[in-house]
């Protein structure tokens, strides 16, 4: 798993959680603030009563309207109104509706109220009316709307407030928590990734978190089925392979004793095709043998090789196969050395030069070549044939195939063993047709990586 898919499915679960925990905030605000409205609504109006009740007292006690609104501090209609109030505001009325008394800030027209007792929304007022049945007078108490919003909003924002605080700190916890959980994820795939196709082994158990712990247990039980099959079959391969031999061997001798006995008749001919067939079988057997020994499990960095001293050997061994048809083979090399084995850096290169023996068509000269270049440690093969098409070398380390310009015969295993034996030996196998700097020509090269600095990997003991 990439870290564009851990962001990913960090992002969905926190913006689904996000997304639940707002809606579920905005129906807890919703709801208290119909709550908080009603009980503003209610005291307010209980004050508002009282209030009315105290002015209706000292209205119907008082026969002069200005002895009462000199006594409230009040002025008598129609005095200009003040500035915003931030107290309740009253009129006085008589039983025709004309306006005898004010409070300062009451309104100068008369409220658009009905001359009947209750509460009513007038806005942008909520009006009281009391009745004085005795001097036909009513007194109209109001409240501004305005402010009962006001104190609404102020107490929403002050409930809002909190809310939003536990509502980010959810979103915080809750992020903090899927993304753990990704990262367990993330580092199990990075686990599973760098597993080695041909050496299967079981995932790390350390700081699995206990949810990601079924599933790891379960892909280690997979894997050791895996790596059973696998070791079977490179049983059955070797085993097979090393049983064929002896038989192979047997009856190549006789097609070759029968060759020589019927030299220049019919059956001569046939024999000699009985022969070179019996000769590739053979081959094929021993390449399948060296890929069984090549698949292995643990890497191959026993022991210190000279690649200059397997490079000139290797050279010397087949400077005599008449194969070569009359190339040349040559080594260029220096003397470096790596962590490795030389049995498996012998059979990797045996491969690469039997590969540049038999699909080198129309090469002059086959090169074993060694050194450093960039740091890294290199051991290539270089021939000036007519090479492969760039479209096929990355079909080339496949079990059974050639280059579709191969003019020799092959089991196609030669690069397989060599991809294999790369891995075990830490380095990589890359191939270029043509080579870097020429215009023909094939090139296949092993490159060990630069040494991490303060080892010892290229430094003998």
């Amino acid at each position: 798993m990439n870290t564009k898919m851990m962001g990913s499915a960090t992002a969905a679960l926190t913006r689904s959680l996000v997304v639940g925990l707002s809606l579920l905030w905005l129906a807890g605000v919703f709801g208290s603030g119909l709550v908080l409205k009603r009980l503003i609504d209610v005291k307010s109006d209980d004050e508002m009563q009282e209030s009315g009740a105290i002015v209706m007292t000292l209205i119907r006690n008082t026969d002069d309207l200005l002895v009462a609104a000199a006594l409230m501090g009040e002025t008598k209609a129609p005095a200009h109104p003040g500035p915003a109030h931030d107290r309740f505001v009253y009129q006085v009325r008589d039983a025709n509706g004309r306006l005898l008394l004010r409070s300062n800030y009451a309104p100068v027209e008369p409220f658009a109220v009905a001359l009947q007792e209750g509460l009513v929304d007038a806005p942008p007022w909520r009006v009281l009316t009391l009745a004085d049945p005795e001097r036909s007078r009513w007194v109209h108490f109001a409240d501004p709307l305005a402010e009962r919003r006001e104190a609404l909003v102020e107490a929403l924002l002050w409930l809002m407030l909190p809310l939003a605080a536990v509502l980010a700190f959810a979103v915080f916890i809750v992020y903090r928590a899927s993304r753990s959980l990704t990262m367990q994820v993330q580092r199990t795939a990075q686990a599973v990734s760098s597993q080695d196709p041909q050496a299967l082994g079981l995932l790390p158990l350390t700081g699995v978190v206990t949810e990601m712990r079924p599933a790891v247990e379960a892909t280690n039980r997979l894997i050791a089925r895996l790596a059973d099959a696998l070791e079977a079959e490179r049983s059955f391969t070797y085993n097979s392979a090393h049983e064929l031999r002896t038989p192979i061997a047997a009856a190549l001798a006789q097609a070759q004793l029968l060759t020589s006995s019927t030299a220049g008749t019919p059956q001569g001919v046939q024999a000699q095709v009985l022969a070179a067939s019996l000769s590739r079988l053979a081959r094929l057997a021993e390449r399948l043998l060296a890929l069984a020994r090549a698949e292995g499990t643990e890497p191959l960095t026993r022991e210190w090789v000279d690649l200059a001293d397997v490079a000139r050997l290797m050279v010397d061994e087949f400077s005599r196969d008449r194969r070569l048809a009359g190339r040349r083979l040559r080594a260029q090399v220096e003397k470096v050395r790596i962590r490795g084995d030389l049995d498996a850096v012998g059979l990797a290169l045996r491969n690469l030069v039997e590969n540049a023996l038999c699909h080198g068509v129309g090469s002059r000269t086959i090169t074993v070549r060694c050194g450093t270049e960039g740091g890294s440690t290199f051991l290539a093969v270089t021939d000036d044939g007519a090479g492969v098409a760039p479209g096929d070398i990355p079909r080339l380390t496949k079990r059974f195939t050639r280059g579709v310009a191969a003019g020799a015969d092959g089991a196609g295993l030669g690069l397989s063993i060599v991809q294999t034996l790369a891995r075990r030996l830490g380095a990589a196998l890359t191939m270029a047709s043509p080579p870097p700097g020429a215009s023909t020509g094939f090139e296949a090269r092993l490159t060990w990586p630069p040494a991490i600095p303060g080892s010892k990997a290229r430094t003998p003991r």
